[in-house]
Order: C-alpha cells, then sequence, then structure tokens
C-alpha cells in the first residue's frame, strides 16, 4: 500500500514537474507581447535547421511606427504589434519562423530556401499581407514593414553574419520606400 502511494506521489510529483519545466521554457522563446518567437527561439531553431540544408533569414521594421505611439498612445502601438504579429503567424508556411526580436523589429527564418530570388518574392509576399492590415481597434491604419533577407548555403551558414547582411538589405528597403514617397513642397512666389 505505501510503494503504491509512494508511486503515485512521485509520478504525479514528475508529471507536474514536467509541465512547469515545458511552461518554463516555452516562457524564454516567446516573446510575451505577441506570442511570436523570441531572439532565443531563432538562434535555438537556426542552428537545428541550418544542419539540414540551406536558410535564409528575414529581418524587418515597422516604417514610421513612432507615429503609431505619439499619435495614439503605447498601448495602441502594442495592439499594432500584436497584429503584425498575428499576419506574420498566418502567412508564414509550415517550417518558416516569426519571431519578436525587440521593439517594432521582427524577423522570420525561412530553412531550405536555396536562392536569394525566391527569399525576396517570399519577403514580399509577408510585405503584402502586412500592407493589408488597414484598421486596429476600429482605427484606420496604413501598416508597412521594411524587409531585408539573406540566404546562406548551410555549411557557411551563421546567424549573426545573416542577420546583419539582411538588416543592411532592411535598411536599403526602407530608403527605398522613402524615396518613393513625394514630398509637396511649397513653391516660393
Amino acid at each position: 500500500m505505501l510503494a503504491r502511494l509512494a508511486l503515485s506521489v512521485t509520478t504525479v510529483t514528475t508529471v507536474a514537474a514536467t509541465g512547469c519545466a515545458w511552461r518554463y521554457r516555452q516562457r524564454t522563446l516567446t516573446d510575451p507581447l505577441t506570442g511570436l518567437a523570441n531572439r532565443a527561439a531563432l538562434e535555438t531553431e537556426f542552428r537545428r535547421r541550418r544542419r539540414s540544408g540551406p536558410v535564409a533569414v528575414a529581418i524587418g521594421d515597422m516604417n514610421g511606427f513612432k507615429a503609431f505611439n505619439d499619435t495614439y498612445g503605447h498601448r495602441f502601438g502594442d495592439q499594432v504589434l500584436i497584429e503584425v504579429a498575428r499576419v506574420l503567424a498566418r502567412e508564414t508556411n509550415r517550417g518558416e519562423l516569426p519571431v519578436r526580436l525587440h521593439g517594432d523589429e521582427f524577423a522570420v527564418l525561412l530553412p531550405g530556401v536555396t536562392d536569394q530570388g525566391t527569399a525576396e518574392h517570399r519577403v514580399r509576399q509577408l510585405q503584402s499581407a502586412i500592407a493589408r492590415i488597414t484598421t486596429i481597434d476600429g482605427q484606420p491604419v496604413e501598416v508597412s514593414m521594411a524587409l531585408g533577407v539573406m540566404t546562406m548555403p548551410a555549411e557557411s551558414a551563421d546567424l549573426s553574419r545573416l542577420l546583419g547582411s539582411a538588416d543592411d538589405r532592411m535598411y536599403g528597403d526602407k530608403h527605398a520606400a522613402r524615396s518613393s514617397i513625394e514630398i509637396a513642397i511649397p513653391q516660393s512666389q
């Protein structure tokens, strides 16, 4: 009888400890605001995925995000980030990993992408999906994200270099978006 009781207590304790450990691990790999994976999850998944083939990483940040916070407040800005995260989670394909790095900066791990053209096409699809966000909490909005992407073969793939190169490309995309906006300049009389 005592042996059964001890076994039951041990089993319950083990199950509870395993559940707590799993919840703790999930918390350490998840962004608390958006529910997306975080940088630690990106690093873990990158190491796992690069063993099986080429990888690409897209990195991006919101265009004009500060205006949401300044105009409508930080809670509204948080809602923008949450909605962008929902779109990224919904639009990523099986095996792709959407990540919130920090602030208004996101990344997407694109495993198995072998060439830069395919990676850039995939990034444009994600940008289009984000641009389709037109209202948040009943408020009309224009949401866009500058994204850059870089691919590397598995044998030379390094996350830090991929993120750095993708970041450089993202700033090129951001600069191109800014220069394509027409600015009305009053003419002198």
